[in-house]
């Protein structure tokens, strides 16, 4: 009788990507299978290639809680809390993704890395959900007709600069600064998109 299987498919993504931002492109299947608390049989039965294992952690990890909970606020409560939290779900992610992204970016510029063209970016899916929250909002009159993948650019940039900013200079956002920033950040994109 096998023995069950007692280790997710997540949880050695979740170590593979440890150990891919700990190690960078030099990363090996042993170092992720000692990460996870496997062999790297294991690894090699679930993903067939360290490629795969690279594609599933880094270049193609599952939507984030933030992105899954956007059908939930379409037509509900306040849009400009709404986007305030949408908001911190992105600053959130890029505190977390960003460095697995300049992982991916240097695994990229490999040539034996082709496989990696083949997959949307998470930022780019995440970023069209958002665009696509926008839209059905404009359709229930909740904001004014407007560009909502122009809005999303918007709102995911300077996100997304913020907290490269702060990676750039070794420094960490405060929960009073993200909450601050995206307060204001909303304030000031809301003249824009306001219902009349």
């Amino acid at each position: 009788m096998a023995r069950p299987v007692t280790i997710s498919d997540e949880q050695i993504l979740e170590a593979a990507r440890i150990v891919f931002v700990r190690n960078g492109i030099n990363a090996t299947t042993k170092d992720i299978a000692r990460q996870a608390g496997v062999g790297e049989g294991s690894l090699f039965r679930r993903f067939p290639t360290k490629e795969a294992l690279f594609t599933a952690a880094i270049l193609n990890p599952p939507p984030p809680a933030w992105v899954r909970e956007l059908d939930t606020l379409v037509g509900r409560g306040d849009l400009r809390v709404n986007l305030i939290h949408i908001a911190r779900g992105i600053i959130q992610f890029a505190q977390e993704g960003l460095p697995l992204v300049m992982v991916a970016w240097a695994r990229k510029a490999e040539p034996a890395c082709s496989f990696a063209n083949s997959v949307e970016p998470s930022g780019v899916r995440d970023r069209r959900h958002v665009a696509n929250f926008l839209k059905q909002e404009i359709e229930r009159d909740r904001l004014r007709p407007c560009n909502a993948e122009a809005v999303a650019r918007m709102v995911f940039g300077a996100c997304l600069n913020l907290v490269m900013d702060r990676l750039t200079l070794g420094q960490s956002l405060s929960l009073p600064e993200v909450q601050t920033f995206t307060e204001e950040l909303v304030a000031a994109i809301w003249n824009g998109i306001a219902p009349r």
